[in-house]
Parts: C-alpha cells; sequence; structure tokens
C-alpha cells in the first residue's frame, strides 16, 4: 500500500518482448532487454505477386504425400482428358499414368487435386488396369473411407459406373463395403454413393448389403438363407422367412431413419424405399409419431413411388396438423404431380381423407383452375415467337389432366364413390386408397378422419363440378378417342347428365380423327378403335331405367335425331359402328332404332358375306343381327 503524498512506481515493460517503446518488429536478444530490429527476409520478395503465389502454392503441395508423382500425374491427366487422342496415345499414356501410381492410389484419390486423376484413370484404363486398381482402391475396407471424402467419393461413383459389366470388380467393391453400410446410408457424402451402388448394381449382388440395414442379425450373422431367398429383400421378405426377428428389423430401420432424417436424406430413393417399409410394417401409433419429422418435406419425398407412399401415409394416420402442413408443402405443385407417374397416388390420398375441404380446394385443386403458364420464347430483337402460345386460350385447364392416366384419377376418385372404385383402380392403387383408417387410442381404434367419405368426396366434387362438365362439353370430340379421356367422360355423363353434354357427344362424332388426313385417310368415331368403345359405353348407360323426363336427355335420343333414316348408312357402315347400333337397340325403349334398322337387315347380311369373303372381321355386324331377333 502507498503512503499518502507518495507516487506509485511505474511498472516496467522492457524486459521480456517486444512490446518495449522501440522494440519495432524484431525480436527479444538475449536477457539484456536488448531486441533484434532486423526482420526476416522472405525468400519470395523479389517475385512479382502473381509468381510469388504459384510460388506459394508449389510450396504447400511439396509437403504432401507424393507430391511429386502427382505434379506428373496431373500434366499427364491434362493430355489424356482431350477429346481429340487416338486410342494408341490413349493406351500410351495409360501405361505412364499406372507406373506412377500403382501402389499409391489410395493416397492420392484423397488430395483434392488429384482425385480426378484417378477418376480419369478408371475412365480411360482397359479392363486389366480397372481391376489393379479397383483390388487397390478397396482393400482393408479403404473404400468405405474414400465414400466418405468430399472428393475422393467422385473416384468410387466412377468406379462403380464404369465397373458395372465387370462381376469380379463388382464383387470386390460390395465386398469393400461389407460392415459398412449403416454409417454410410446416414453420412452426408457416404449417401450419394449408396445412393448411386443400389441404382447400378443388380440387386442379386448387393442383397447382403441391404440386409445391414436390418440389423447385424441379418447383415453380418446371415449364413445366406435370406440373400439367396430373394433378390431384394425388404422388411415384408424378412418377417415372413424369419417372424422372430421383426421387432429387431424394425427397431434398425428406425434408427437409421431417425438419423437420415437429422442429415436431410429425404430425397434419396434407398432412404424414401426405407421410410416405406417401415411404415407398411408397423402399427398406426408408430406411424403417427413419425409424419410430424417428415410432413415438412412432403414435396421432396415424392420423387419415387415408395416416397409417395410414405406422404399417403402421413396423410392416413397423421393428425390434422400433419394434413394441414402436407397441404402446405405441396401447394403449387398440383399440375405437375398429378403428371408424374409416382407422385399422384399421394395427393388421391390427401383428398381422400382430409377433413378440412375447404383448404384442399385453396392449397391445391385451386390450381387446376387456371391454365398453366407458358414459358416465353423470345428472339433476338425481343419479340415473343413462342409456338402456339395463347392459340388455345380458350381450352379447359384440366384438358391436358383428363387425358393423362395418372391425371385422369383424380376425378376418376371424385366421381365414384368407394364400393365402385375397383372399376378404374389397381390393386396396388387399392391398397394405398383403402376406406376407413383407423389409430388406436387407448383401448379402441378411433378413426383418423372424423367427416363422411362420401361427404368429403361431395364437397370437393361440387368445387370441381363446373368446371369438368364444361370441359366435357368443350372437348366431347378429344376425350371420345383418348382411353383416359372417355373414362371420365362417362362418368360424368352418369353423374351429371343434361341435354348440352349429350349434343355436345353426338357433335363430336361427326369430327372424326383427321389424324392420317396427310395421307388421305378419314375415320370418324364410329370406326376408330377407342371412340367406338367409348360410344358403345356411353349408351349401355342409357339402358338404365329412367324416367319419362330424362328420356330426351339420352345419348341414344340424341343419336337417333341426329342420324334418323341414315343410322346403318353413317353408324352402321362399319363393323365396329354395327356395334354401336346393336347397343342402340338395348337403350332405345321405344323402339324407333329397332324399326328403322330392321328395314336395313338384308344390307346387313349382305355386309357379313363381303366381309367373309375378304376374310375381314364382321363380328360387330353378327351382333346386330343377333340384336334384332
Amino acid at each position: 500500500m502507498v503512503a499518502s503524498g507518495e507516487t506509485k512506481p511505474k511498472k516496467s515493460y522492457n524486459k521480456g518482448g517486444g512490446n518495449s517503446k522501440g522494440g519495432g518488429g524484431g525480436g527479444y536478444k538475449g536477457g539484456k532487454g536488448k531486441f533484434d530490429n532486423k526482420k526476416r527476409k522472405d525468400p519470395f520478395e523479389d517475385l512479382s505477386p502473381a509468381n510469388k503465389k504459384r510460388a506459394l502454392k508449389a510450396q504447400r503441395q511439396s509437403f504432401r504425400p507424393h507430391a511429386e508423382t502427382v505434379i506428373a500425374a496431373k500434366e499427364l491427366w491434362n493430355k489424356l482428358r482431350l477429346k481429340g487422342n487416338t486410342q494408341a496415345e490413349t493406351e500410351k499414356m495409360m501405361v505412364e499414368l499406372m507406373t506412377l501410381l500403382t501402389g499409391k492410389f489410395n493416397k492420392v484419390a484423397l488430395q483434392h487435386d488429384a482425385s480426378r486423376v484417378v477418376q480419369a484413370a478408371v475412365q480411360f484404363g482397359n479392363k486389366g488396369q480397372r481391376k489393379i486398381i479397383v483390388r487397390e482402391l478397396c482393400e482393408e475396407g479403404s473404400v468405405s473411407e474414400l465414400a466418405k471424402s468430399q472428393y475422393a467419393h467422385f473416384v468410387v461413383l466412377k468406379m462403380i459406373k464404369c465397373c458395372v459389366k465387370d462381376d469380379e470388380s463388382m464383387r470386390k467393391i460390395v465386398k469393400g463395403f461389407k460392415g459398412q453400410m449403416v454409417k454410410l446410408a446416414v453420412h452426408a457424402v457416404g449417401a450419394r454413393v449408396v445412393e448411386f451402388l443400389f441404382a447400378n448394381f443388380p440387386t442379386k449382388i448387393t442383397t447382403k448389403l441391404k440386409l445391414e440395414f436390418y440389423g447385424n442379425r441379418f447383415g453380418l450373422f446371415n449364413d445366406g438363407d435370406l440373400s439367396n431367398a430373394t433378390s431384394n429383400p425388404t422388411i415384408h421378405t424378412i418377417v415372413k422367412l424369419q417372424p422372430e426377428g421383426k421387432d429387431a428389423a424394425l427397431e434398425s430401420l428406425l434408427k437409421i431413419i431417425n438419423k437420415g432424417i437429422e442429415k436431410g436424406l429425404y430425397s434419396f430413393a434407398y432412404f424414401q424405399q426405407l421410410i416405406c417399409e417401415y411404415m407398411t410394417a408397423s402399427p398406426p401409433t408408430e406411424i403417427r409419431s413419425l409424419c410430424s419429422s417428415l410432413v415438412d418435406h412432403s414435396i421432396h419425398l415424392l420423387s419415387t413411388r415408395a416416397g409417395s407412399r410414405v406422404v399417403a401415409e402421413c396423410a392416413a394416420y397423421g393428425t390434422p396438423k400433419d394434413r394441414k402442413r402436407i397441404l402446405k408443402s405441396l401447394k403449387g405443385y398440383t399440375r405437375s404431380s398429378l403428371f408424374h407417374s409416382d407422385a399422384y397416388i399421394a395427393l388421391l390420398r390427401i383428398l381422400d381423407v382430409t377433413d378440412d375441404t375447404v383448404n384442399v380446394q385453396k392449397a391445391l385443386l385451386a390450381e387446376l383452375q387456371v391454365l398453366p403458364e407458358e414459358k416465353k420464347k423470345m428472339n433476338v430483337l425481343g419479340e415473343d415467337v413462342s409456338e402456339g402460345r395463347n392459340k388455345d386460350k380458350n381450352r379447359s385447364p384440366l384438358l391436358d389432366l383428363v387425358l393423362s392416366d395418372t391425371g385422369s384419377k383424380l376425378f376418376l376418385l371424385l366421381l365414384m364413390d368407394e364400393g365402385s372404385r375397383k372399376k378404374y383402380f389397381d390393386p396396388n392403387e387399392m391398397e394405398v386408397l383403402r376406406a376407413n383408417p383407423t389409430i388406436k387410442q387407448g383401448d379402441e381404434e378411433v378413426p383418423t378422419s372424423k367427416k363422411n367419405a362420401n361427404t368429403r368426396r361431395m364437397e370437393l366434387l361440387k368445387y370441381m363440378q363446373t368446371l369438368l362438365t364444361d370441359c366435357c362439353k368443350q372437348h366431347a370430340d378429344q376425350m371420345l378417342l383418348s382411353r383416359c379421356g372417355c373414362k371420365v367422360l362417362r362418368e360424368v355423363y352418369i353423374t351429371f347428365p343434361s341435354k348440352e353434354l349429350s349434343d355436345a357427344i353426338v357433335e363430336a362424332c361427326d369430327n372424326g380423327d383427321d389424324d392420317d388426313e396427310d395421307m388421305g385417310e378419314y375415320l370418324s368415331v364410329f370406326e376408330h378403335p377407342v371412340g367406338q368403345v367409348s360410344i358403345k359405353n356411353l349408351i349401355i348407360c342409357d339402358s338404365d331405367d329412367k324416367s319419362e323426363g330424362d328420356k330426351n336427355m339420352t345419348l341414344t335420343s340424341a343419336l337417333y335425331t341426329k342420324y334418323e333414316g341414315t343410322l346403318v348408312d353413317d353408324i352402321g357402315s362399319s363393323n365396329r359402328g354395327a356395334f354401336v347400333l346393336a347397343a342402340m337397340i338395348d337403350s332405345d325403349s321405344s323402339g324407333a332404332v329397332m324399326k328403322e334398322i330392321v328395314e336395313g337387315k338384308k344390307e346387313i347380311k349382305e355386309r357379313i358375306k363381303q366381309c367373309k369373303d375378304a376374310s375381314k372381321p364382321c363380328a360387330g355386324f353378327e351382333a346386330l343381327i343377333k340384336a334384332l331377333k
């Protein structure tokens, strides 16, 4: 403590370093408080900035393993990758490259600027050279470490791609991955290799690798029973062959799924397949617990059928909040999803189970109410030269969907009740669209949707009714000649019968098929292979009992009014058209059609004779004669 009136002594900083006054940038010299003000000389100070940068880079590279070898290999690579090389030149450079890198491929592949050299060696090497590279990269399990490297994993991808026809190399690569699949499957970089491996290698070779996903019991300790029994093992085949292993397999799958969700691996097909297997084999309560982690990424899951099934199961067993999040994720992608070969089934399931139909209309169906925007094509002058742009501005926004195989399923779903769906949906689709999904709460099974299924369907159908009926009236000619469009047209005709629709169909019968007009051929709807069946099926619908007020709205009545007096010549002039006339006889309760055709019976018999003489089909004419009896 300093006494009153005394000054505090100043601290001295001149001992021990370069902080003292006058120390400059030099270092401390000796122990006498003196400093050496001389700076260390920069060995590259005489070089220009550009040359100095190159020199520093070369100095850093010189400390890496096999630095001189890599430099020489990179020079060869620059020549090897040229497209103008002859086969002889390529073979000569490959011999030099193999001489340089043999025994060093593992170390070189891990270097960010040299991994491309190894890729080139795999790509341009012959069968024997590739086997040397594969053997070296796959020994001692090093290939799994390469697969996790940001740069070296490209070497593994190239190796998988180029060795897909070499059984020996494929088996070595698979052997190198053995025991490491679970780690690779949830690794941010390794997942790309797993995806590429399963996509390119035959399933019979990768079977043992996939078994590792279901736990050590099946992957490491399996003696080949499962791998020999099935070429593509799933949780369902495992349960079928070894029922006691179901719980262990599901637990292993769940661990992989949870880690994959943390890494955001939703877009990988193998990961979507694992989630699908888990969901289809687990009870509804387990599915619901997983839904909250998946629903926000629904749009990424729709790329495969397995992923679409996952979204469908989330919609079926998720909470109303989960369904709302699915709708939010898919908003703006309704049309493109309906055209997708796999994604459409998920949208159908969402429409089938979601009680909040108003939200479904706003999020999904509203997109179908307007024509999709077309991309503009501009010329050098900045003028719009898009072909056919605004040419069909009056075209219905539903037409393309109605004429497509997958898009038409949406309208068939809305037009038909659950009991009639088997007519248009295959067994796989019916399995996804199964009725009344339930979940166990306490000791009882509770439906996941509270609203009646038919009520939901009618609310959505009412929203689409006007646009759908207008599409059928406006484009009946195209729908009659389409295998998908005629199904929708038939159901609209049954559900919303009207004289305007019948008249539109009759008018379309005059248009015919002009596809072969340039070849001098014209095919009427009654002769068209699809159109004839479409008209016949619509007429069969008229055979159902109708009230007196409905008779004027039937297609049979409209056709008779249009072709009265010329039925045999205009409709029944061909073998296919005769089937249409036979159907009209059965559905016409007035007997007017029968009366007119009876008068032309002799002409019909003559056509049968002509067809038989010319060895042409005449089953339609024979059916027509049979209908007259």
